[in-house]
């Protein structure tokens, strides 16, 4: 078990140098590539994928640590941001990419990225909120139900005690919500694309 916690410890080391590399290629090209909010959400899945997957799981990966909290709301925050982070992400990031190219042109219009740039926001903001509500919600209950040996308390009365940070988790959800819903909305925001502004102002200036 130890010999497999550390190797499963070493996990963050490749995610930073990917994160690392990320904002590099990022740093390269970020200035000419018409599709600013494409490119957020490509740069924000390496981040965010590095925190749930890397970090978050290193947090309780040693087998030690793991004992008390498999299956608590450690394990659930955990998930939650990795699965965020390293998937859904990538997946909007293609579809920010694709739905442009796939109607002809390099990027959508300069207001819909806008819009597009603040679902990014209030959906990364909202996971961060809801994360660490379960993280909290799972340091609690490895407290009250993992720890003690002679008065653990059961499972449902340390769900009782847990009904803050579940309040807190639904709003974070609700949060999460509307900035799907502002995401949903940015594809029927029309306006002059991205790449062709700037190309028409290449024109005029010469």
């Amino acid at each position: 078990q130890w010999i497999g916690s550390v190797f499963s410890a070493m996990e963050p080391i490749p995610f930073f140098m990917m994160t690392v590399f990320a904002f590099n290629m990022v740093q390269r090209r970020k200035r000419e590539h018409p599709n600013q909010a494409a490119v957020l959400w490509a740069v924000g899945t390496s981040v965010l994928g590095f925190l749930g997957a890397g970090l978050w799981g290193f947090a309780h990966t040693l087998s030690a640590v793991n004992y008390y909290t498999h299956g608590t709301q450690v394990t659930a925050a955990h998930g939650h941001l990795a699965f965020y982070g390293a998937y859904v992400m990538v997946v909007i990031a293609i579809i920010s990419y694709a739905m442009p190219v796939l109607r002809g042109r390099q990027a959508n219009s300069r207001r819909a990225q806008s819009v597009e740039m603040w679902a990014f926001w209030l959906m990364s903001i909202s996971m961060g909120v809801m994360v660490l509500a379960l993280t909290g919600a799972g340091i609690l209950q490895v407290w009250l139900q993992r720890m003690p040996t002679d008065n653990a308390m059961g499972f449902m009365a340390t769900q009782d005690q847990l009904r803050f940070f579940y309040w807190l988790r639904l709003a974070g959800g609700v949060g999460f919500l509307a900035g799907l819903v502002t995401h949903l909305s940015s594809f029927f925001i029309g306006g002059e694309p991205a790449g062709e502004q700037q190309a028409g102002a290449s024109l005029q200036a010469a």
